[in-house]
């Protein structure tokens, strides 16, 4: 049975000639959390090994495979790695056939008389509650009634939904200026990436996909029926969130973008439950990586893990983070987090080497397949913070913002702009 091996070389930013030395440090820079995966991945000077968690060999990728299988692995459907990860898990031999998959046609020469003409950029808006009744579900907004002195006489009511929407329309416009296509996986800065609202999707969409979910085998009658009784807070925590955070990646994936921007913004997590303002202000990034053992137990998630392993993407991705990172810095005037600024930067992330740059295993770190860069760029609950985020005073090219968010879009883009005019 013949496999094919979709192959297309990217221009120099996006494509190198790697090796297993190259892999092995990937695995150890990124990938190796705390040293979890030491039994399951083993390396000799021409070959990765994986093995099962009962010591079997699972897998083994020799030096001769990794051009194909990099671009393979950047340029392929899930449906076709799974294809190739179950012939090879088999011991079948594989003929890679190099050819070209790319569904909107090649990508435009990357030089031309704008700095973005010939990119495809993806740019994911974080959340999606912009009220308080969805808001209550998600969990992701600040409501602080008028008791404060910075804010006697007012409350202060901030969505990150709305917060990371208006960011990426001021992005989106300036990159499109630089001759950029940008393609936002959500269009309203209060619809989930369905392109509805939640309360919308409950109404109109739930049945519906759980009942195909069923039939495909994906969900169990007990659990659709669990589903399909609980109340949008449980739906959402026990389905929709991840439900959501999957549609955005392959959404993006479709797309097949040069660079995907997600953009977040953070809160300081030792001043749960955030009923009072945190004095505490700090910028970050994530990328993918910080893989454990349990992480490796289904298909996907290997297949995620693969890629990364072989391909440059990390390494791209820990660059423009470390340029974005810098440039959130520098414009906003705030610090960069170290390890110890955060328990989940220490006990859930690993430090790259650029600082305030943290490899975590989040859903959509390991699923865009793509150069990427997961953006935190400040403390919505510093004080400061909120009363400039409070304030809705700016017209820039038409879309209503103010100068925080003006700046985070504009450290994007010029972090994404050093990126790109970098020297190899």
């Amino acid at each position: 049975m013949k496999y094919l091996f979709i192959f297309f070389f990217l221009t120099s930013h996006f494509f190198f000639s790697q090796s297993i030395e190259d892999c092995k440090q990937r695995f150890h820079t990124y990938l190796n959390f705390k040293g979890s995966l030491n039994p399951y991945v083993k390396f000799d000077k021409k070959a990765i090994h994986l093995y099962t968690p009962a010591g079997k060999k699972d897998f083994s990728i020799y030096e001769n495979e990794l051009p194909a299988l990099i671009s393979f692995l950047q340029n392929s459907t899930y449906q076709e790695q799974l294809a190739f990860w179950n012939a090879k898990s088999r011991g079948e031999a594989i003929q890679p056939e190099r050819k070209t998959k790319l569904e909107q046609g090649p990508l435009k020469s990357k030089t031309g008389a704008k700095a973005l003409e010939g990119y495809r950029i993806a740019i994911d808006p974080g959340h999606f509650a912009t009220g308080l009744k969805e808001a209550a579900y998600e969990q992701k907004y600040l409501y602080f009634k008028a008791n404060n002195e910075k804010f006697p006489n007012d409350s202060v009511k901030l969505f990150e939904s709305a917060l990371s929407f208006n960011t990426a329309q001021l992005l989106k416009t300036m990159l499109e200026k630089e001759g950029a296509e940008v393609f936002l996986s959500r269009e309203q800065n209060n619809f989930t990436s369905f392109n509805c609202t939640y309360s919308d999707w409950m109404k109109t969409h739930k049945t519906r996909v759980l009942d195909s979910l069923q039939k495909a085998g994906k969900l169990s009658s007990t659990k659709k029926a669990a589903l399909m009784k609980a109340r949008p807070y449980d739906l959402f925590w026990d389905f929709f969130r991840d439900f959501d955070l999957q549609n955005r990646a392959e959404k993006i994936n479709r797309y097949q973008p040069d660079i995907c921007i997600i953009i977040h913004y953070n809160v300081d997590e030792k001043n749960a439950p955030w009923k009072d303002f945190s004095e505490k202000d700090f910028t970050m990034a994530f990328i993918g990586g910080g893989f454990t053992a349990g992480n490796l137990g289904k298909t996907e998630m290997k297949l995620n893990f693969l890629r990364l392993l072989l391909t440059p993407q990390l390494n791209h991705s820990e660059e423009l983070s470390s340029k974005t990172v810098q440039q959130f810095h520098k414009q906003l005037g705030i610090p960069i987090a170290k390890p110890q600024d955060a328990k989940y930067l220490w006990e859930n992330s690993m430090a790259s080497p650029s600082a305030g740059v943290y490899s975590r295993n989040l859903l959509l770190c390991r699923q865009i397949n793509s150069v990427l860069v997961y953006g935190e760029a400040l403390y919505q609950d510093n004080a400061d913070e909120a009363a400039e985020l409070m304030k809705w005073n700016l017209n820039q090219d038409g879309i209503i913002t103010n100068q925080r968010l003006l700046k985070v879009a504009q450290a994007y883009f010029e972090g994404l702009k050093d990126y790109v005019n970098r020297k190899d």
